[in-house]
């Protein structure tokens, strides 16, 4: 008995006890894979002894033959010219009655044009009319051939509704012509007219009407049409009577709509829908397309294609002028030309060789391990459609999990999230068998080379078969997925709790380029979830290995980095080609996207790199201790070292005593004009004094530095004067000792006469006094609220300050005057304390009832007035005592 028949009779046996049943129930029943059933099963569904459902998964049960013998499905009744040039993604063999099955990618990149267009056919009563945009062979008219027959199998039409196209660029120089074409005319109309014709809205009349290169319509020609669209009404050419017609629409262009088309005429067209350039879809998909269209060329030659691997590159990762038009005819050539050299082997074989115009395409090649695309003429094309929307619903309920996660406790949502990731890589490795087809195998393969690569590179150790589950989501998944849910959370989480591990995330999304097309998201958070469990985060200081030659330093990098067993060392290759400035930008990038505050250890390998301080100063908030002559052995040294926390200064002794190299350690005072901002409250006050100064002066000629107190008073101790010899000015919390000769002010003080003096013969180089006089505002803000802050109990600080801003600035106004800082102070936190006084007594008048002073009783009028919606957004009254309070504050500088 056939395989096929065998399936059919177990398809009969468990049918008598239920009505249907999927290919996995038939496939553990006959001891079957299930690509094996399912191949079979599509086999009996085209002699219809067996039916389908349309659904997901996929439901089998026994037809009546004798009912369906003669009855013909919607595909039979369609009378289309198949274009192959712009067929673009049409697969062999009908997987379900749904049109649109026939696209790859319509469950990944192209599921949203498919959601669209069947939306416009079904939308009652007669559907909408639908704009599809893209570059040329991008597959437009295939789309519109998909919608008809979609429009069929619904029965929203006739199954003798007619599919009527025209190119309007065949009338493009003669509008008068395509309007006769379109509308219809009279005999005698117009010279030639012998007789009369009906237009294409009368052919089209109960279907579909196809204008292709609609950016070719005249402007009196789109009016003409719009009018038919809001109506259902026409005049043929010659004729004063008005008839009707049904017809939908579908327009298609390769221009800008808005350059092209009439405001009105696209007002009237309902959906609009762009397909991507091939370079634009992913990866998979663009593989998918090269293995079927090489299937396709296999079946008519009937040999089995080996297609070498670096074609596949070629085909994968350049962008043709035509688009999938043009590759499909690039791969008919290939196979032409290797046809004729091969014509007695058994298979063919296409190589660089047989790839025409391979001049014309950029590409690069590499040694690699992976396999070449092996295509068998002899298989059917074998669809687990319905099995990797399974595993994508998996990821999108993981996604879902940890969007709702609570990221208050730090430990706790980073310990849920580690197990829901380890629930979905178990089940997704149930189904991984599933997707080793031939043309997904390469995909496995290219996937596991580049993935293998960084976690040499970054020392990461985990067996082979835990990074497998990870292709899946290149082969399955979308960004549109996770654009479904707000993941900044997520991924700001990520990167705070797993620095390191997100920044290898990243260079494994840099190193898989295009593959990654579509899926960027998705895999930087599902990259840097796996890699928390290999990568040690504890390290507090930065390694960076800079050294010449194509691979010299990425080399030490990758042994240095497998030894530790860890992400330690980042490294930057300098080829002889590349300028020293080129490297140090570079090393700046570099420096921008990891945490220096605790200290950066960079090793280079000539004498001429370790000058570099000087350019990359501006980037570091911390230490750099620059070696010298780097070998393998001292970067392990030094690696070992690091992953202890052994402290930086010891580091750097250590080194000096140990080898025989350039050793060059800076703490963190620039060698260039620098502030020094040092609190004896700690960094977090002085980080922020620097953030508010940065903004205000430009890094590349000062820096603003942070620094402990006890090392500033340390350095001061020693007197050394090459220390300090570019420091402008420090800023401290308390008083320093007599010794130093370098301008200082106390924080406290920075606002009153002397102290801005100070700040200004400082920052005068650096900003002009307008630009001056804003960064003293947002020093009052800032000084202001760290006072407010700590004692408001009520009031919301943040707030309460745009409050008292505003009534300062009244009184300015009304007596024409600028107050100084050290008084702004002042004023930011008696008026915000009164506001909360208010709040809380009794709200008593104090005091008897006086006779006041001109001056004074003004100020009192002025204060009622100013603070008057204030009054009443906090359901207060300000009182004689507390105007009292504030003239005392006022009274000297009236």
């Amino acid at each position: 008995m056939q395989a096929k028949d065998k399936v059919y009779d177990m398809m009969q046996k468990m049918c008598m006890e239920k009505v249907k049943v999927s290919a996995v129930e038939l496939s553990k029943e006959l001891h079957l894979s299930r690509q094996v059933v399912s191949h079979y099963l599509n086999r009996l569904l085209e002699e219809r002894l067996v039916q389908k459902t349309n659904s997901r998964p996929v439901y089998w049960s026994i037809s009546n033959v004798y009912e369906n013998k003669n009855e013909d499905t919607a595909l039979d009744n369609i009378n289309v010219k198949d274009n192959n040039k712009d067929s673009i993604t049409k697969i062999d063999h009908q997987q379900e009655t749904n049109a649109f099955s026939v696209i790859i990618g319509c469950h990944g990149s192209q599921k949203k044009v498919v959601e669209q267009c069947k939306a416009v056919v079904n939308y009652p009563p007669n559907g909408l009319p639908i704009l599809i945009t893209g570059e040329s062979g991008v597959g437009k008219s295939f789309l519109a051939n998909l919608i008809y027959q979609y429009a069929l199998e619904q029965k929203v039409i006739l199954p003798k509704a007619p599919f009527v196209v025209l190119n309007c660029a065949d009338y493009a120089n003669n509008p008068e012509l395509l309007s006769a074409t379109l509308l219809g005319y009279k005999k005698g109309s117009f010279t030639g007219a012998n007789s009369d014709k009906e237009g294409l809205l009368n052919e089209a009349n109960g279907g579909y009407l196809f204008l292709d290169e609609i950016h070719r319509l005249s402007y009196a020609n789109q009016e003409k049409l719009f009018l038919f669209m809001d109506t259902g009404k026409y005049r043929q050419l010659g004729d004063n009577e008005w008839k009707k017609s049904n017809v939908r629409f579908i327009f298609a262009t390769t221009e800008r709509t808005e350059e092209v088309l009439l405001e009105t005429f696209r007002r009237r067209i309902a959906v609009h829908i762009n397909i991507d350039s091939i370079i634009n879809r992913p990866f998979t998909e663009r593989l998918q397309m090269i293995y079927l269209f090489y299937y396709k060329e296999a079946k008519k030659i009937k040999k089995d294609i080996v297609v070498d691997v670096h074609v596949v590159e070629v085909l994968c990762f350049s962008k043709p002028k035509g688009n999938i038009g043009t590759l499909q005819n690039i791969i008919q050539i290939s196979c032409a030309n290797a046809f004729t050299k091969q014509m007695n082997e058994v298979s063919l074989n296409i190589t660089l060789e047989d790839i025409p115009d391979i001049s014309d395409i950029s590409f690069s090649t590499s040694n690699r391990d992976v396999t070449p695309l092996r295509i068998f003429y002899n298989r059917e094309l074998v669809q687990v459609e319905d099995e990797s929307i399974k595993i994508k619903q998996k990821f999108i309920e993981f996604f879902q999990q940890i969007s709702n996660i609570s990221y208050e406790n730090i430990e706790a949502a980073k310990l849920e999230i580690f197990i829901e990731f380890k629930k979905l890589m178990n089940s997704v490795k149930k189904h991984l068998n599933i997707l080793f087809l031939e043309q997904n195998l390469f995909i496995r393969e290219s996937y596991m080379e580049k993935f293998l690569n960084i976690a040499e590179r970054y020392g990461v150790h985990c067996p082979k078969e835990v990074m497998e589950p990870m292709f899946c989501l290149v082969l399955i998944l979308q960004d549109d997925i996770i654009a479904k849910f707000n993941f900044n959370k997520v991924i700001g989480f990520l990167e705070d709790i797993s620095l390191r591990a997100h920044y290898v995330a990243i260079k494994l999304g840099e190193e898989l380029g295009t593959i990654s097309t579509g899926v960027s998201k998705c895999l930087e958070i599902m990259n840097t979830i796996f890699f928390q469990e290999y990568i040690v985060e504890t390290i507090e200081l930065q390694g960076l290995i800079v050294a010449h030659g194509s691979a010299t330093a990425s080399s030490i990098q990758s042994v240095a980095n497998q030894n530790c067993g860890t992400f330690v060392f980042e490294s930057i290759d300098m080829p002889m080609e590349i300028s020293s400035a080129e490297t140090i930008k570079k090393v700046n990038a570099y420096l921008e996207k990891i945490n220096t505050s605790k200290g950066v250890i960079l090793l280079v390998d000539m004498g001429s790199l370790n000058q570099m301080y000087s350019s990359i100063k501006n980037h570091l908030s911390g230490d750099l201790l620059i070696m010298n002559n780097v070998t393998t052995a001292i970067a392990l040294d030094v690696g070992m070292k690091m992953i202890q926390n052994v402290s930086f200064k010891y580091i750097a002794e250590q080194a000096k005593n140990a080898y025989t190299i350039g050793i060059q350690y800076f703490e963190g005072i620039a060698r260039g004009n620098n502030i020094i901002i040092s609190c004896m409250s700690g960094l977090g006050i002085s980080h922020r004094i620097k953030e508010l100064i940065d903004r205000f002066i430009n890094y590349e000629t000062m820096d603003v530095i942070t620094m402990d107190y006890k090392n500033l008073r340390n350095l001061i101790d020693q007197n050394n004067k090459d220390d300090f010899k570019h420091t402008k000015l420090i800023i401290t919390t308390s008083n320093l000792p007599q010794i130093t000769t370098i301008p200082w002010v106390n924080v406290y003080d920075i606002l009153d006469g002397k102290g801005e003096k100070c700040l200004w013969e400082a920052l005068k180089s650096e900003m002009n006094k307008q630009e001056f006089e804003a960064m003293k505002r947002e020093f009052i803000k800032f000084f202001s609220m760290e006072g407010i802050a700590s004692r408001l109990t009520f009031l919301n600080p943040n707030i309460v300050i745009n409050e008292v801003e505003n009534v300062i600035y009244r009184y300015e106004q009304y007596y024409d005057m600028n107050l100084v800082g050290y008084i702004k102070l002042n004023l930011y936190m008696h008026i915000a304390f009164m506001i909360e006084r208010l709040m809380t007594s009794d709200n008593y008048e104090a005091g008897e009832k006086m006779e006041y002073a001109d001056k004074e009783k003004e100020f009192y009028d002025v204060s009622k007035d100013i603070f008057g919606e204030i009054e009443k957004r906090y359901h207060i009254k300000l009182n004689q005592y507390e105007l009292s309070l504030l003239y005392e504050l006022f009274k000297n500088i009236l």
